[in-house]
């Protein structure tokens, strides 16, 4: 029986993770380098420490190796998400939950001893994305604190490019989770796909990002 986690990385979505673990009864531990993130989560869960959690000598002092389950909540440092899932590892955590941000990174942490991966914001976005229904000129969601999607329509200097060709994740920091052509809705479309006039691509980041693109979107209507 699971009885303590902890959790190394606590932005929008360790944050989420831990305090929800704490209100279900479970002892938690939050981790981060970050002070203000640490001091914000302090009253929300068992612990809160200060700790960079790509350094083993400070992960051995955190005692990691006597909770049952590791959450690697860090995706922005590969090196740091690395290091952490290694010692976790290394000190027989029972089980090891790793976020990760491309199949890349995925691949990675599941060959040094992740035992599950999570894409919080491709699970989130196509969860939503099949809830979708109508097509509107430009709305804009905010389905949570942590994540926002945006429902665009195409416009001129999106019509005929591919969507490797504009990087919207690149450029925005958004990800194109599914898009409508002739009243159909299709899910995490290639690359190579082409944006045609009267389609609508269904776009999903963090809160911040989606607010930018809006404001950028909204010269064009």
């Amino acid at each position: 029986m699971i009885k303590s986690v902890i959790v190394l990385g606590i932005g929008r979505f360790g944050e989420r993770v831990a305090t929800k673990l704490f209100e279900d009864g479970l002892e938690v531990m939050a981790v981060d380098k970050n002070y203000d993130l640490v001091q914000n989560i302090s009253g929300k869960v068992t612990s809160a420490v200060q700790c960079d959690i790509a350094n083993d000598k400070a992960l051995e002092e955190l005692g990691m190796g006597n909770f049952d389950v590791a959450v690697i909540a860090t995706g922005e440092s590969l090196e740091a998400s690395m290091a952490a899932t290694l010692f976790a590892k290394d000190h027989n955590v029972e089980k090891i939950i790793a976020k990760a941000t491309s199949t890349n990174h995925a691949r990675i942490l599941k060959k040094i001893g992740a035992d599950q991966i999570i894409f919080p914001e491709i699970d989130m976005g196509e969860k939503l994305a099949r809830s979708i229904a109508g097509s509107n000129l430009l709305q804009f969601f905010h389905f949570s604190d942590d994540y926002s999607m945006i429902e665009l329509k195409a416009y001129d200097e999106l019509v005929g490019r591919s969507l490797k060709e504009i990087d919207f994740r690149k450029k925005y920091k958004m990800m194109v989770i599914a898009y409508k052509r002739d009243g159909e809705l299709i899910i995490n479309p290639e690359a190579n796909w082409k944006i045609e006039k009267d389609d609508t691509l269904v776009l999903l980041g963090d809160s911040d990002h989606a607010d930018k693109l809006q404001k950028e979107v909204d010269r064009y209507k």
